[in-house]
Protein backbone atom coordinates (compact mmCIF):
# COMPACT_ATOMS: atom_id res chain seq x y z
CA UNK A 1 0.00 0.00 0.00
CA UNK A 2 2.77 2.53 1.12
CA UNK A 3 4.65 2.12 -1.89
CA UNK A 4 1.60 2.34 -4.28
CA UNK A 5 0.45 5.74 -2.85
CA UNK A 6 4.78 6.84 -3.21
CA UNK A 7 4.47 5.51 -6.92
CA UNK A 8 1.06 7.82 -7.03
CA UNK A 9 2.12 10.64 -5.33
CA UNK A 10 5.82 10.94 -7.71
CA UNK A 11 3.00 10.50 -11.19
CA UNK A 12 0.68 13.09 -10.23
CA UNK A 13 2.26 15.81 -8.09
CA UNK A 14 6.12 16.74 -9.50
CA UNK A 15 8.12 19.04 -7.21
CA UNK A 16 5.31 19.34 -4.11
CA UNK A 17 5.13 16.17 -2.70
CA UNK A 18 3.18 15.28 0.49
CA UNK A 19 4.22 12.63 3.12
CA UNK A 20 6.85 11.10 1.32
CA UNK A 21 10.36 11.91 0.37
CA UNK A 22 11.03 13.95 -1.71
CA UNK A 23 12.93 16.68 -4.17
CA UNK A 24 12.62 19.24 -1.16
CA UNK A 25 13.79 16.56 1.09
CA UNK A 26 16.71 15.87 -0.94
CA UNK A 27 17.60 19.61 -1.01
CA UNK A 28 17.12 20.53 2.79
CA UNK A 29 19.68 17.71 3.68
CA UNK A 30 22.28 18.12 1.18
CA UNK A 31 22.28 22.16 0.95
CA UNK A 32 24.30 23.93 3.47
CA UNK A 33 24.36 27.63 4.66
CA UNK A 34 26.57 27.65 7.64
CA UNK A 35 27.72 29.99 10.35
CA UNK A 36 29.85 30.17 13.33
CA UNK A 37 32.53 31.87 15.44
CA UNK A 38 31.78 35.80 14.68
CA UNK A 39 35.02 36.32 13.60
CA UNK A 40 33.80 33.75 10.68
CA UNK A 41 31.29 35.27 10.10
CA UNK A 42 32.20 38.87 9.68
CA UNK A 43 34.43 37.41 6.41
CA UNK A 44 31.55 35.72 4.99
CA UNK A 45 33.39 32.52 5.89
CA UNK A 46 36.49 33.07 4.20
CA UNK A 47 38.85 32.16 6.64
CA UNK A 48 40.00 28.62 5.02
CA UNK A 49 43.27 29.80 3.72
CA UNK A 50 44.11 31.76 6.67
CA UNK A 51 42.98 29.27 9.62
CA UNK A 52 43.24 30.01 13.36
CA UNK A 53 39.43 29.71 13.80
CA UNK A 54 37.66 27.16 15.67
CA UNK A 55 35.03 27.02 12.60
CA UNK A 56 37.54 25.55 10.09
CA UNK A 57 36.87 22.36 11.51
CA UNK A 58 33.65 21.89 9.84
CA UNK A 59 35.24 23.38 6.27
CA UNK A 60 39.12 22.87 6.08
CA UNK A 61 40.63 21.18 9.07
CA UNK A 62 44.35 22.15 8.06
CA UNK A 63 43.15 25.61 9.99
CA UNK A 64 43.33 24.18 12.91
CA UNK A 65 47.21 23.92 12.08
CA UNK A 66 47.40 27.60 12.22
CA UNK A 67 47.22 28.03 15.93
CA UNK A 68 49.94 28.63 18.05
CA UNK A 69 48.02 28.55 21.25
CA UNK A 70 45.25 26.57 22.87
CA UNK A 71 41.97 28.29 22.76
CA UNK A 72 38.59 28.02 23.78
CA UNK A 73 35.40 30.05 22.61
CA UNK A 74 31.41 30.22 22.32
CA UNK A 75 29.24 32.05 20.23
CA UNK A 76 25.73 33.19 20.75
CA UNK A 77 23.54 34.20 17.80
CA UNK A 78 20.53 36.54 17.40
CA UNK A 79 18.73 36.42 14.02
CA UNK A 80 16.00 38.29 12.27
CA UNK A 81 14.13 36.16 9.83
CA UNK A 82 12.06 38.09 7.01
CA UNK A 83 9.25 35.94 4.70
CA UNK A 84 7.74 38.08 1.75
CA UNK A 85 4.72 36.13 0.46
CA UNK A 86 4.01 36.89 -3.26
CA UNK A 87 0.68 35.47 -4.44
CA UNK A 88 1.74 35.65 -8.18
CA UNK A 89 -1.62 35.08 -9.45
CA UNK A 90 -3.39 37.63 -7.29
CA UNK A 91 -0.46 39.97 -7.05
CA UNK A 92 -0.57 40.40 -3.29
CA UNK A 93 2.24 40.06 -0.82
CA UNK A 94 2.06 38.92 2.73
CA UNK A 95 4.87 39.84 5.08
CA UNK A 96 5.97 37.69 8.17
CA UNK A 97 8.99 37.86 11.09
CA UNK A 98 10.66 35.71 13.78
CA UNK A 99 13.19 36.43 15.91
CA UNK A 100 15.40 34.06 17.51
CA UNK A 101 18.35 33.25 19.32
CA UNK A 102 20.79 30.15 19.17
CA UNK A 103 24.62 28.96 20.03
CA UNK A 104 26.29 28.79 16.50
CA UNK A 105 29.68 27.76 17.60
CA UNK A 106 31.50 26.78 20.66
CA UNK A 107 34.81 24.58 20.74
CA UNK A 108 38.05 24.35 22.20
CA UNK A 109 41.48 23.37 20.72
CA UNK A 110 44.99 22.15 22.69
CA UNK A 111 48.03 23.10 20.67
CA UNK A 112 51.93 21.45 21.05
CA UNK A 113 54.06 24.42 19.79
CA UNK A 114 57.36 23.46 19.21
CA UNK A 115 59.40 25.96 17.63
CA UNK A 116 62.54 24.21 17.27
CA UNK A 117 61.01 21.05 15.89
CA UNK A 118 59.80 20.63 11.84
CA UNK A 119 56.80 19.76 13.20
CA UNK A 120 56.18 22.76 14.93
CA UNK A 121 52.38 22.61 15.80
CA UNK A 122 50.22 20.22 16.55
CA UNK A 123 46.83 20.55 17.56
CA UNK A 124 43.16 18.64 18.56
CA UNK A 125 39.95 20.59 18.31
CA UNK A 126 36.32 19.68 19.77
CA UNK A 127 34.19 22.08 18.06
CA UNK A 128 30.29 22.34 17.30
CA UNK A 129 29.29 24.36 13.72
CA UNK A 130 25.70 25.62 12.57
CA UNK A 131 26.23 24.34 9.15
CA UNK A 132 21.83 25.28 7.99
CA UNK A 133 19.02 27.05 9.99
CA UNK A 134 15.57 25.91 8.83
CA UNK A 135 13.85 28.19 11.13
CA UNK A 136 11.00 30.12 9.09
CA UNK A 137 7.32 31.35 9.34
CA UNK A 138 5.45 31.75 6.02
CA UNK A 139 1.97 33.61 5.43
CA UNK A 140 -0.47 34.03 2.83
CA UNK A 141 -3.71 34.85 1.91
CA UNK A 142 -5.92 35.20 -1.18
CA UNK A 143 -8.45 34.53 -4.30
CA UNK A 144 -7.39 32.48 -6.92
CA UNK A 145 -8.18 29.66 -9.08
CA UNK A 146 -8.11 25.96 -7.86
CA UNK A 147 -9.06 23.48 -4.71
CA UNK A 148 -6.64 20.73 -3.72
CA UNK A 149 -10.30 18.22 -3.72
CA UNK A 150 -8.65 18.20 -7.34
CA UNK A 151 -5.78 17.24 -6.42
CA UNK A 152 -7.00 14.38 -4.12
CA UNK A 153 -9.79 13.10 -6.62
CA UNK A 154 -6.60 12.54 -9.09
CA UNK A 155 -5.23 10.54 -6.11
CA UNK A 156 -8.29 8.32 -5.90
CA UNK A 157 -8.79 7.81 -9.70
CA UNK A 158 -9.01 3.79 -10.39
CA UNK A 159 -8.64 2.98 -6.94
CA UNK A 160 -11.92 1.80 -4.43
CA UNK A 161 -12.59 3.44 -1.16
CA UNK A 162 -10.34 0.62 0.79
CA UNK A 163 -7.42 0.83 -1.25
CA UNK A 164 -7.30 4.39 -1.28
CA UNK A 165 -4.03 5.74 0.43
CA UNK A 166 -3.68 6.57 4.27
CA UNK A 167 -2.40 10.19 3.79
CA UNK A 168 -4.10 12.00 1.78
CA UNK A 169 -6.62 10.34 -0.66
CA UNK A 170 -8.32 7.98 2.27
CA UNK A 171 -8.85 10.96 4.51
CA UNK A 172 -10.46 13.67 2.27
CA UNK A 173 -13.36 10.53 1.40
CA UNK A 174 -13.77 10.37 4.84
CA UNK A 175 -13.79 13.72 5.25
CA UNK A 176 -16.58 13.55 2.65
CA UNK A 177 -13.86 15.98 0.27
CA UNK A 178 -14.43 13.48 -2.44
CA UNK A 179 -17.22 10.68 -3.02
CA UNK A 180 -18.04 7.98 -5.48
CA UNK A 181 -21.65 8.48 -5.92
CA UNK A 182 -21.61 5.51 -8.95
CA UNK A 183 -19.10 3.10 -7.46
CA UNK A 184 -16.93 3.32 -10.48
CA UNK A 185 -13.73 4.39 -9.00
CA UNK A 186 -14.27 7.90 -10.45
CA UNK A 187 -14.79 10.03 -7.76
CA UNK A 188 -16.77 13.60 -7.30
CA UNK A 189 -16.02 16.57 -5.32
CA UNK A 190 -17.95 20.00 -4.76
CA UNK A 191 -15.29 22.31 -6.83
CA UNK A 192 -16.09 19.93 -9.88
CA UNK A 193 -17.55 21.82 -13.05
CA UNK A 194 -16.78 25.06 -11.01
CA UNK A 195 -13.00 25.62 -11.60
CA UNK A 196 -13.81 28.90 -13.63
CA UNK A 197 -14.45 30.24 -9.49
CA UNK A 198 -12.38 31.29 -7.43
CA UNK A 199 -12.00 30.88 -3.79
CA UNK A 200 -10.75 32.11 -0.56
CA UNK A 201 -7.32 30.52 0.65
CA UNK A 202 -4.63 31.04 2.92
CA UNK A 203 -1.57 28.97 4.66
CA UNK A 204 0.09 28.79 7.29
CA UNK A 205 3.50 26.90 7.58
CA UNK A 206 6.01 27.31 10.52
CA UNK A 207 8.92 25.91 10.23
CA UNK A 208 11.95 25.24 12.53
CA UNK A 209 15.20 23.01 12.85
CA UNK A 210 19.10 23.18 12.29
CA UNK A 211 22.04 21.06 10.95
CA UNK A 212 24.85 21.49 13.68
CA UNK A 213 28.14 19.58 13.56
CA UNK A 214 30.76 18.49 16.11
CA UNK A 215 33.57 18.32 14.60
CA UNK A 216 36.88 16.50 15.76
CA UNK A 217 39.79 17.82 14.17
CA UNK A 218 43.72 17.11 14.11
CA UNK A 219 45.82 19.59 12.41
CA UNK A 220 50.04 19.75 12.23
CA UNK A 221 52.18 22.52 11.05
CA UNK A 222 55.42 21.46 9.37
CA UNK A 223 57.85 24.47 9.56
CA UNK A 224 55.21 27.04 8.91
CA UNK A 225 55.29 25.70 5.19
CA UNK A 226 52.83 23.27 4.95
CA UNK A 227 50.07 22.68 7.25
CA UNK A 228 47.65 19.73 7.05
CA UNK A 229 44.64 18.51 9.04
CA UNK A 230 41.57 15.79 9.23
CA UNK A 231 38.18 16.22 11.01
CA UNK A 232 35.48 13.00 11.25
CA UNK A 233 32.32 15.28 11.51
CA UNK A 234 29.07 14.09 13.28
CA UNK A 235 26.40 15.37 12.09
CA UNK A 236 22.96 16.45 13.78
CA UNK A 237 20.18 17.41 11.59
CA UNK A 238 16.43 17.90 13.35
CA UNK A 239 13.31 19.59 11.05
CA UNK A 240 9.89 20.54 12.12
CA UNK A 241 7.43 21.52 9.72
CA UNK A 242 3.29 22.85 10.80
CA UNK A 243 1.13 23.42 8.03
CA UNK A 244 -2.33 24.80 8.07
CA UNK A 245 -3.93 24.93 4.61
CA UNK A 246 -7.70 26.55 4.52
CA UNK A 247 -9.91 26.57 1.59
CA UNK A 248 -13.32 28.75 1.49
CA UNK A 249 -15.89 29.48 -0.48
CA UNK A 250 -16.78 33.44 -0.99
CA UNK A 251 -20.09 33.01 -2.41
CA UNK A 252 -22.21 30.20 -2.64
CA UNK A 253 -24.17 31.23 -5.36
CA UNK A 254 -21.33 30.52 -7.69
CA UNK A 255 -20.20 27.08 -5.80
CA UNK A 256 -23.06 25.21 -4.19
CA UNK A 257 -22.50 22.78 -1.86
CA UNK A 258 -18.27 23.83 -1.30
CA UNK A 259 -17.96 25.16 2.26
CA UNK A 260 -15.00 25.42 4.06
CA UNK A 261 -12.06 22.94 3.65
CA UNK A 262 -8.72 22.90 6.39
CA UNK A 263 -6.05 20.45 5.63
CA UNK A 264 -3.18 20.33 8.27
CA UNK A 265 0.26 18.48 7.99
CA UNK A 266 2.74 18.01 10.35
CA UNK A 267 5.79 16.39 10.01
CA UNK A 268 8.67 16.05 12.07
CA UNK A 269 12.26 14.69 11.23
CA UNK A 270 15.71 14.03 12.44
CA UNK A 271 19.12 11.97 11.88
CA UNK A 272 22.22 11.76 12.65
CA UNK A 273 25.25 11.20 9.99
CA UNK A 274 28.84 10.86 9.79
CA UNK A 275 31.40 12.49 7.00
CA UNK A 276 34.90 12.80 6.75
CA UNK A 277 36.90 16.66 5.74
CA UNK A 278 40.87 16.36 4.32
CA UNK A 279 42.71 19.87 4.27
CA UNK A 280 45.99 21.32 3.18
CA UNK A 281 47.36 24.64 3.19
CA UNK A 282 50.53 25.87 1.73
CA UNK A 283 52.71 28.70 2.30
CA UNK A 284 53.69 29.27 -0.83
CA UNK A 285 55.44 32.86 0.17
CA UNK A 286 55.50 33.97 4.14
CA UNK A 287 52.54 36.68 2.42
CA UNK A 288 50.17 34.04 -0.05
CA UNK A 289 48.70 31.22 1.16
CA UNK A 290 47.15 28.26 -1.23
CA UNK A 291 44.64 26.05 0.07
CA UNK A 292 42.77 22.50 -1.28
CA UNK A 293 40.14 20.94 0.78
CA UNK A 294 37.73 18.22 0.40
CA UNK A 295 34.85 17.20 2.13
CA UNK A 296 33.13 13.58 2.07
CA UNK A 297 29.53 12.82 1.46
CA UNK A 298 27.60 12.89 5.11
CA UNK A 299 25.79 9.28 5.06
CA UNK A 300 22.68 9.99 6.99
CA UNK A 301 20.16 8.01 9.26
CA UNK A 302 16.45 9.94 8.97
CA UNK A 303 13.48 9.01 10.76
CA UNK A 304 10.31 11.16 9.70
CA UNK A 305 7.05 11.16 11.88
CA UNK A 306 3.94 13.00 9.79
CA UNK A 307 0.50 13.11 10.57
CA UNK A 308 -2.22 14.69 7.82
CA UNK A 309 -5.80 15.99 9.24
CA UNK A 310 -8.38 17.17 7.18
CA UNK A 311 -12.15 19.07 8.08
CA UNK A 312 -14.96 19.58 5.93
CA UNK A 313 -17.78 21.78 5.73
CA UNK A 314 -20.46 21.69 3.29
CA UNK A 315 -24.02 22.99 2.27
CA UNK A 316 -26.45 20.55 1.20
CA UNK A 317 -29.49 21.07 -1.22
CA UNK A 318 -31.82 21.83 1.40
CA UNK A 319 -29.20 24.62 2.89
CA UNK A 320 -28.83 22.67 5.89
CA UNK A 321 -24.78 22.12 6.92
CA UNK A 322 -22.63 19.32 7.10
CA UNK A 323 -19.53 17.92 7.89
CA UNK A 324 -16.81 15.49 8.10
CA UNK A 325 -12.91 15.23 9.03
CA UNK A 326 -10.34 12.72 8.72
CA UNK A 327 -7.13 11.81 10.40
CA UNK A 328 -4.38 9.62 8.74
CA UNK A 329 -2.74 8.83 12.24
CA UNK A 330 1.27 9.23 12.56
CA UNK A 331 3.34 7.26 9.99
CA UNK A 332 7.04 6.70 9.91
CA UNK A 333 9.77 6.36 7.81
CA UNK A 334 13.38 5.17 8.29
CA UNK A 335 15.92 5.79 5.60
CA UNK A 336 19.07 6.80 4.72
CA UNK A 337 20.48 9.44 3.13
CA UNK A 338 23.67 10.26 1.11
CA UNK A 339 24.35 14.10 0.44
CA UNK A 340 26.77 15.67 -1.81
CA UNK A 341 30.64 15.79 -1.48
CA UNK A 342 32.71 19.03 -1.63
CA UNK A 343 35.98 20.14 -3.20
CA UNK A 344 37.28 23.59 -2.47
CA UNK A 345 40.37 25.92 -3.09
CA UNK A 346 40.69 29.42 -2.12
CA UNK A 347 43.90 31.79 -2.11
CA UNK A 348 44.48 33.85 1.32
CA UNK A 349 46.82 37.30 0.80
CA UNK A 350 48.52 38.47 4.29
CA UNK A 351 49.24 41.66 4.64
CA UNK A 352 51.51 41.79 6.64
CA UNK A 353 50.41 42.13 10.41
CA UNK A 354 48.00 44.57 8.95
CA UNK A 355 45.15 41.61 7.91
CA UNK A 356 44.54 39.27 5.18
CA UNK A 357 42.19 38.85 2.43
CA UNK A 358 40.92 35.33 1.51
CA UNK A 359 39.44 34.22 -1.74
CA UNK A 360 37.62 30.39 -2.08
CA UNK A 361 35.39 29.03 -4.62
CA UNK A 362 33.68 25.47 -3.58
CA UNK A 363 32.29 22.39 -6.33
CA UNK A 364 29.66 20.64 -4.83
CA UNK A 365 28.42 17.44 -6.53
CA UNK A 366 24.70 17.88 -5.99
CA UNK A 367 23.78 14.96 -7.82
CA UNK A 368 25.56 12.43 -6.18
CA UNK A 369 23.13 12.84 -3.50
CA UNK A 370 20.79 9.52 -3.14
CA UNK A 371 17.92 7.70 -0.76
CA UNK A 372 18.36 4.70 0.81
CA UNK A 373 15.40 2.63 1.56
CA UNK A 374 15.31 -1.25 3.73
CA UNK A 375 12.25 -2.49 2.71
CA UNK A 376 12.48 -4.02 -0.56
CA UNK A 377 9.04 -3.04 -1.27
CA UNK A 378 10.07 0.53 -1.71
CA UNK A 379 12.70 -0.33 -4.57
CA UNK A 380 10.69 0.65 -7.24
CA UNK A 381 10.19 4.31 -5.63
CA UNK A 382 14.27 4.54 -4.78
CA UNK A 383 15.15 4.42 -7.97
CA UNK A 384 12.46 6.91 -9.23
CA UNK A 385 13.34 9.46 -7.08
CA UNK A 386 17.33 8.97 -7.02
CA UNK A 387 16.37 9.29 -11.16
CA UNK A 388 14.65 12.26 -10.25
CA UNK A 389 17.65 13.92 -8.59
CA UNK A 390 19.77 13.13 -10.89
CA UNK A 391 17.65 14.97 -13.41
CA UNK A 392 16.66 17.59 -11.28
CA UNK A 393 20.02 18.58 -9.28
CA UNK A 394 22.57 20.69 -10.67
CA UNK A 395 26.41 20.79 -9.95
CA UNK A 396 26.78 24.04 -8.03
CA UNK A 397 29.92 26.47 -7.78
CA UNK A 398 30.66 28.76 -4.34
CA UNK A 399 32.05 31.41 -3.79
CA UNK A 400 32.93 33.69 -1.27
CA UNK A 401 35.71 36.79 -0.60
CA UNK A 402 35.92 38.04 3.21
CA UNK A 403 39.08 40.17 4.57
CA UNK A 404 40.24 41.72 8.08
CA UNK A 405 42.09 44.91 8.81
CA UNK A 406 44.11 45.32 11.61
CA UNK A 407 44.44 48.78 13.67
CA UNK A 408 46.20 47.95 17.09
CA UNK A 409 44.29 45.29 19.29
CA UNK A 410 41.65 46.03 17.28
CA UNK A 411 39.87 44.03 13.79
CA UNK A 412 37.84 45.68 11.20
CA UNK A 413 36.31 42.85 8.95
CA UNK A 414 33.80 42.30 6.40
CA UNK A 415 32.88 40.10 3.01
CA UNK A 416 30.48 38.17 0.29
CA UNK A 417 29.19 35.15 0.07
CA UNK A 418 27.42 33.29 -3.15
CA UNK A 419 25.84 29.50 -2.59
CA UNK A 420 24.20 28.24 -5.89
CA UNK A 421 21.14 26.09 -5.80
CA UNK A 422 21.10 22.71 -7.06
CA UNK A 423 16.90 23.24 -7.98
CA UNK A 424 15.82 25.67 -10.27
CA UNK A 425 12.87 26.65 -8.28
CA UNK A 426 15.12 27.72 -5.70
CA UNK A 427 17.37 30.58 -6.24
CA UNK A 428 20.87 31.34 -4.86
CA UNK A 429 21.71 32.25 -1.50
CA UNK A 430 23.67 35.56 -1.22
CA UNK A 431 24.65 37.98 1.26
CA UNK A 432 27.47 40.36 3.07
CA UNK A 433 28.94 40.94 6.47
CA UNK A 434 30.44 43.42 9.00
CA UNK A 435 32.24 42.75 11.53
CA UNK A 436 34.63 44.12 14.56
CA UNK A 437 36.88 42.59 17.21
CA UNK A 438 39.39 43.32 20.14
CA UNK A 439 42.18 40.95 20.33
CA UNK A 440 43.75 41.59 24.26
CA UNK A 441 46.77 39.17 25.50
CA UNK A 442 44.74 35.96 26.59
CA UNK A 443 41.42 37.05 25.47
CA UNK A 444 39.58 38.05 22.70
CA UNK A 445 35.81 39.47 21.88
CA UNK A 446 34.35 39.72 18.00
CA UNK A 447 31.16 40.59 16.64
CA UNK A 448 29.41 40.30 13.48
CA UNK A 449 26.51 40.82 10.87
CA UNK A 450 25.46 38.20 8.39
CA UNK A 451 23.12 39.21 5.56
CA UNK A 452 21.07 36.84 3.34
CA UNK A 453 18.25 36.52 0.83
CA UNK A 454 17.46 33.55 -1.30
CA UNK A 455 14.15 32.84 -3.25
CA UNK A 456 12.03 30.10 -3.75
CA UNK A 457 8.58 29.14 -5.82
CA UNK A 458 5.91 27.79 -3.60
CA UNK A 459 2.76 25.90 -4.28
CA UNK A 460 0.97 23.90 -1.49
CA UNK A 461 0.14 21.04 -3.78
CA UNK A 462 0.39 19.91 -7.37
CA UNK A 463 -1.92 18.32 -9.98
CA UNK A 464 -1.26 18.11 -13.95
CA UNK A 465 -3.84 19.67 -15.94
CA UNK A 466 -5.28 21.99 -13.53
CA UNK A 467 -4.60 25.32 -12.01
CA UNK A 468 -2.26 25.57 -8.64
CA UNK A 469 -1.55 28.63 -6.81
CA UNK A 470 1.90 29.64 -7.34
CA UNK A 471 3.96 32.41 -4.88
CA UNK A 472 7.43 33.24 -3.99
CA UNK A 473 8.83 33.56 -1.38
CA UNK A 474 11.50 35.56 -0.66
CA UNK A 475 13.15 34.69 2.64
CA UNK A 476 15.59 37.74 4.33
CA UNK A 477 17.91 36.74 7.16
CA UNK A 478 20.07 39.03 9.69
CA UNK A 479 22.24 37.45 12.16
CA UNK A 480 24.37 39.77 14.80
CA UNK A 481 26.75 37.34 16.45
CA UNK A 482 28.77 37.70 19.48
CA UNK A 483 31.96 35.11 20.53
CA UNK A 484 33.93 35.79 23.51
CA UNK A 485 37.56 33.84 23.42
CA UNK A 486 40.36 32.36 25.59
CA UNK A 487 43.62 31.49 25.26
CA UNK A 488 44.47 28.81 27.60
Amino acid sequence: MISRIFLTVIAVCGLNLLSAQNLLDAYRYSFQNPTGSARFNATSGAMNAIGADITTGSHNPAGIAAFWKSELSLTGNMALLNTNTSFISVGSTDKSSSFETTINNAGIVFTTYSPNKNWMAKSFSIGYNKLMDYDRETYYQGQSLGSISERWAGLAQDYYPDDLGYFEDGIAYDAGVIYDIEGDATYEYDYFLHEDKALDRSQVIDETGGWNELAISFGGNYRNKLLIGMTIGIDFINYTSEKFYTETNPDLASIPQFGELKFQEDLTASGIGINAKLGAIVKITPNINWTVFASSPTALSMTENFTNRINYQWYTNDGSVGSGSGDSGEGQAEYSYINPWKLSTGIGYIVGKNGFIDAEIDYVGYNFSKFQFDNIGDRDFENALNKDIDDSFDNAINFRIGGEYVFGSFRGRAGYHFYSSPLEEISNTNGFSLGMGFRGENWFLDISYLNRNSNSLYSPYYVLNAVVPELDIEKRVGNVSLTIGFKI
